[in-house]
């Protein structure tokens, strides 16, 4: 490295500043430093360089042939590390930062694994956040600024800032053995069993939302014969014998078990729920704001 490098380095600010003003004081008010600084600070380039870089103009300066010669290259050698830092600063967001994300219980075993996976393969580092419950608990998280984004059955109310993942259709729950259970290939109706009694989640739940509009639009109020807090439950106390409900379709058992409930189903129009995420409308810190575009961009891909 040329000596006259180590001396200038220190001096460029000032340097660039003169040119852009054109006056020693406005240079000063521009850095922020007495004015005998800046002319220190030019005598001192002169003397490292051998070479004036300025001159007395009018009540001004102006640059020598030689300052209008280096000027350009100190003011791209400055963009060069402007844009170096701002590319360290990204890999630091990669690398480092938290995302808080809430979601519903349903979507705990695939969909924010799944999402979650695919985001750490670029940034291990980012600390993830994880709170589980019923759909307004995610919401609400959302709304108070505890979580970035929340992935719950989706409404109307955030269109705006929302997406859809996938769309899944429902299907009616009956206990093995019911009436309705010896053609599960046959598609049923919620008016079908508007005189049995239902075991429901509890309010809050994004099931139980649907159920409200199943049973309005089948224009039954049914008996409830329990609320739960968990699809599993749901769906055990159905096959028990103590009503009918409403529940995605089972999952497929890795070992073949004894069925306890028959899964049929629907012919209704509001049995299917859509799955999505939804973010805060706070402005993301970056972390947050990459796995929502991630998200946006891949996840219906990644949960194909």
């Amino acid at each position: 490295m040329r000596t006259e490098i180590d001396a200038l380095l220190p001096l460029v600010r000032t340097v660039l500043a003169v040119a852009e003003t054109e006056h020693v004081t406005d240079a000063a008010h521009l850095l922020g430093v007495p004015q005998p600084t800046v002319s220190r600070h030019l005598a001192r380039a002169a003397a490292a360089l051998g070479v004036d870089l300025v001159e007395r103009r009018g009540r001004g300066i102006a640059l020598t042939p030689a300052g209008h010669v280096l000027v350009p290259y100190l003011a791209r050698a400055v963009r060069e590390i402007e844009t170096g830092l701002e590319a360290m600063a990204d890999e630091d967001a990669r690398v480092r930062g938290r995302v808080a994300i809430a979601f519903q219980n349903t979507l705990g075993e695939r969909v924010v694994p799944r999402l979650i996976e695919r985001f750490r393969r670029d940034r291990s580092g980012v600390t993830v956040e994880l709170d589980q419950g019923a759909r307004d608990r995610c919401l609400a998280r959302l709304d108070r600024g505890e979580s970035d984004v929340a992935f719950v059955a989706l409404g109307d109310e955030h269109r705006d800032r929302s997406t859809e993942l996938f769309s899944e259709r429902l299907v009616l729950v009956v206990p093995a053995g019911h009436r309705l259970a010896d053609r599960p290939d046959v598609p049923r109706a919620v008016t079908d069993v508007a005189d049995e009694p239902w075991v429901t989640m509890a309010h809050g739940y994004g099931i139980r939302s649907v159920h409200e509009v199943l049973w309005r639009a089948a224009g039954s109020t049914p008996a409830i014969a329990f609320q739960g807090q968990d699809i599993h439950t749901v769906r055990g106390l159905v096959g028990a014998g103590l009503g009918v409900s409403v529940l995605p379709p089972e999952a497929r058992p890795s070992e073949p078990v004894q069925a306890h409930t028959v899964d049929l189903p629907l012919s209704d129009a509001h049995a299917e729920r859509r799955i999505g995420m939804v973010w805060s409308d706070r402005v993301l810190p970056p972390q947050a704001a990459a796995f929502r575009d991630l998200v946006i961009s891949e996840g219906r891909a990644v949960l194909r």
